[in-house]
């Protein structure tokens, strides 16, 4: 009964979450900017009964809601930050709201609205009784910029006895995939000014350091694991051509699919940095700029929130619905959705066979096994507390994530369907794990195999912890 009490108050009060989750779709705010959305959320949590604790002095514009009290402690992590140039109307053809502006292409809107919807239906249960421990929704910001590191270095998490989370999507399933562990470090190389082509003698460019650091770190792919990533981007080159740059700068992503892979990753790009400083006569310096670790699933969780999955009523959606689905779909060849399904763990037959549909409409639980090539701050809370996480589809089949069609799908109704439909499975996941002090036991037990003795340490602590090479 309880757990229906659960399902019920989310349906119920679907037009709070609705609303919330467009007005926060209506108002993107980048990363470590989201004073509104963060605090939109909050004066509906406290509304409905909510303990708050700011967490500003610890990451700005984060907090937790709590509810009940005692054992367990369960935790619902959202996340509310919105992606730089992706405006965009709820319509199938590109038209930003605000051209240049930021857009929910992640749809974070709904993310956070979705784990804030589940922990209000827990808290009907624990207010009834009959749903014993406590429930904490943490608001945290940034996502996009690796921001959850700064708060399990905090201890935030510390004491919960597991966390649910989940990502919007274009698929119904458990997220069993793991994810890549990704470091990013700033460069900054420092030369000699002169003139370019009176005395370019005289000068030692810093932009030439900087392109020779590119052309190495290059040739240093060859020589990586297949699963490695490094991404870079110049941040400054130079103020004009005819003078030798005295200052460049570029940031450099890392990622593979265990941390211990990326650190001496990172060590051999440090290397190839100085390598080019020698060879231009420049001096360079570096800085950790953030990371994540891997994520780390856990198959009790993961069936758990399968048996919800499977079990709970699939969002209806109307023929206008199945018509823009369509039309967004089509803006992505054939080949693209394949991909978009197949980096996401889906198996070649399976992504052949749905291929088709305008919106996923079936329970499944695919990634067993993978390593999706993207990375999530939620890989730092899975290396302290035991994490599960779902997708829901609130996009159209093979429309992927940081896309103007994702921001259009994520302030549609398709979009707020899938959201609610998250929100119940993850209440129902998270009740059934409650009252089932054996399943958070087993879920604790394989944790602690997996995390195997490992201390955590955040990303940008990592590099400071050995002596430097």
């Amino acid at each position: 009964m309880s757990k229906d009490l659960v399902i019920r108050t989310i349906e119920e009060k679907k037009g709070d979450f609705i609303r919330i989750a467009g007005e926060i779709w209506r108002n993107p705010e980048l990363s470590y900017q989201e004073k509104e959305s963060s605090a939109l959320q909050k004066e509906y949590l406290r509304s409905a009964g909510f303990r708050i604790t700011d967490l500003d002095h610890i990451q700005q514009y984060a907090f937790i809601a709590e509810c009940g009290r005692g054992k367990p402690v369960f935790g619902l992590v959202g996340e509310y930050d919105a992606l730089p140039g992706l405006s965009q109307k709820v319509q199938a053809t590109p038209e930003p709201v605000v051209p240049g502006g930021p857009g929910h292409g992640c749809g974070h809107n709904l993310l956070g609205t979705a784990c804030l919807a589940a922990a209000v239906g827990l808290k009907a249960a624990v207010d009834s009784g009959a749903l014993k421990g406590t429930v904490r929704y943490f608001g945290t910001p940034a996502e996009e910029q690796l921001g959850k590191p700064v708060l399990v270095r905090a201890g935030v998490f510390s004491g919960l006895d597991a966390a649910l989370s989940w990502h919007p999507s274009d698929l119904n399933t458990v997220a069993a995939y793991s994810t890549n562990a990704s470091v990013e470090l700033s460069f900054r190389f420092r030369g000699t000014p002169a003139h370019a082509a009176q005395v370019p003698h005289l000068g030692r460019s810093a932009l030439d350091a900087l392109t020779l650091m590119q052309v190495g770190t290059e040739f240093l792919r060859e020589h990586m694991p297949s699963g490695a990533r490094i991404h870079y981007v110049v941040t400054s080159g130079g103020e004009r051509a005819n003078i030798v740059p005295k200052f460049a700068s570029g940031s450099f992503q890392v990622r593979s699919p265990r941390m211990r892979e990326v650190i001496p990753l990172i060590r051999r790009v440090i290397d190839v940095a100085r390598g080019a400083a020698m060879m231009t006569g420049t001096e360079v310096e570096y800085e950790v700029l953030h990371g994540c670790y891997d994520v780390i699933p856990n198959r009790v969780m993961s069936d758990v929130l399968y048996e919800n999955l499977a079990g709970l009523p699939l969002p209806v959606h109307t023929p206008e619905e199945i018509r823009f689905a369509r039309e967004l779909s089509d803006t992505q060849t054939e080949d693209q959705k394949r991909n978009t399904l197949l980096m996401l763990g889906v198996d070649p037959a399976s992504a052949e066979r749905i291929l088709p549909r305008a919106i996923h409409d079936e329970a499944a639980y695919w990634g067993v096994g993978w390593t999706i090539p993207a990375s999530t701050d939620v890989g730092d809370v899975s290396h302290v507390v035991p994490t599960a996480q779902i997708n829901t589809a609130t996009y159209p089949m093979g429309i992927g994530s940081h896309t103007w069609q994702a921001t259009a799908a994520s302030g549609s109704s398709i979009g707020m369907k899938g959201m609610i439909f998250a929100a119940q499975v993850l209440g129902a996941a998270a009740h059934d794990l409650m009252t089932r002090p054996e399943s958070l036991a087993a879920a604790r037990e394989e944790f602690d195999k997996a995390v195997a003795g490992e201390v955590y340490i955040a990303a940008k602590d990592l590099l400071s912890t050995e002596e430097a090479p």
